[in-house]
């Protein structure tokens, strides 16, 4: 992990077809944290699909069939489990367990959606809400953030601690895993601000409907996208 500092804010015939096959393994198996969406959530509005990855490893890349240029367009109808419409956890807004400082977000396109993995470096429950937002502005400064896109969704985590002295600075996604998915921009969520942490995910091509799930052991949060 790179350590970097910054202000914390409150992944012939025969041979023909074996090669094919191959690459069509390969092409399953381009994400940060593997399991397919699978929703845990109670009301609409507070729903919570879901599955991610552990730390970088090559299966966090996207799909080598990928087109590093292409952004991809909003889907034509809505995944099951997958909305506009915000989604939080049934306990927000109290806040949940500890989760320690953030230690990386990572990023990961497949077939039908994009996935952001943000992970943590304690084991608590989080609480969380995940909503489209105008402007990417941060709180408590009210100061908008540079991050790229034309759509953005406001993530907030807690309870987050606040990083000490020397704590080393979260990572962000690579930029070549971004390449070929509809996220333009994924920061890690590093520290708190009064226990809840904030970041934004910048999208190109607009909102898409989405869902959010928690995995354990590590602890991970995690944001899926439709394509």
């Amino acid at each position: 992990m790179t350590t970097r500092r910054r202000t914390p804010t409150v992944r012939v015939l025969g041979v023909g077809v074996a090669v094919l096959a191959l690459a069509a393994v390969a092409g399953c198996s381009s994400d940060p944290d593997d399991p397919a969406p699978v929703s845990t959530s109670a009301s609409p509005s507070t729903s919570e699909p879901a599955s991610p990855s552990a730390s970088p490893s090559p299966s966090d890349s996207p799909s080598a069939t990928a087109d590093p240029s292409a952004s991809p367009s909003p889907s034509a109808s809505v995944p099951d489990g997958y909305s506009l419409d915000e989604r939080t956890s049934g306990d927000w807004p109290t806040l949940g367990g500890r989760v320690g400082i953030g230690l990386e977000s990572r990023v990961a396109g497949h077939t039908t959606y994009d996935r952001v993995v943000y992970q943590f470096a304690r084991d608590g429950v989080p609480s969380y809400r995940v909503h489209y937002v105008d402007a990417p502005i941060e709180d408590p400064s009210g100061e908008r953030k540079d991050v790229p896109g034309d759509a953005w969704l406001e993530v907030l985590v807690s309870t987050v601690d606040m990083p000490g002295e020397s704590a080393p600075s979260a990572d962000d996604p690579l930029p070549r895993t971004l390449e070929g998915t509809g996220i333009a921009a994924a920061p890690a969520i590093w520290g708190g601000f009064e226990g809840v942490g904030q970041q934004f995910i910048g999208l190109r091509g607009g909102q898409r409907p989405f869902t959010v799930s928690v995995l354990e052991n590590p602890t991970r949060l995690v944001v899926d996208i439709a394509r």
